[in-house]
Formats: C-alpha cells, structure tokens, sequence
C-alpha cells in the first residue's frame, strides 16, 4: 500500500492560484455586470436629455 503524497511547496502554490483564480471569477464577472449596468444608465439618461431638450426647444 502506497502513502498517499501531500503536495508541498510549488505544486500547493499553483493549486491554491488555481482554485483562487476560479474562486474569483464570479466575483469579478458581478464587479464588471455592476459597471456595465452603470454605464448603461448613464447613457440612457444622456440620451434621454438630449431627447428633452430638442423636442423642448
């Protein structure tokens, strides 16, 4: 029977990487669907200003 190996040293290094990076993505893809949101309605409420003042004018 073989005894099992614990990772040490550079290959935990990389696992830990790894698993953090994808522990990461749903957070950033929130952080940029957040912002795009932000722009979007920023550039809804320019376009509708702009709308206002040349159908008031």
């Amino acid at each position: 029977m073989l005894p099992l190996q614990v990772p040490g040293g550079p290959e935990l290094l990389i696992i830990i990487l790894i698993y953090g990076i994808f522990a990461l993505l749903p957070v950033v893809a929130a952080l940029v669907a957040l912002y795009l949101l932000y722009k979007i309605r920023g550039d809804v409420k320019r376009i509708a200003d702009a709308l206002d003042a040349r159908d008031g004018s």
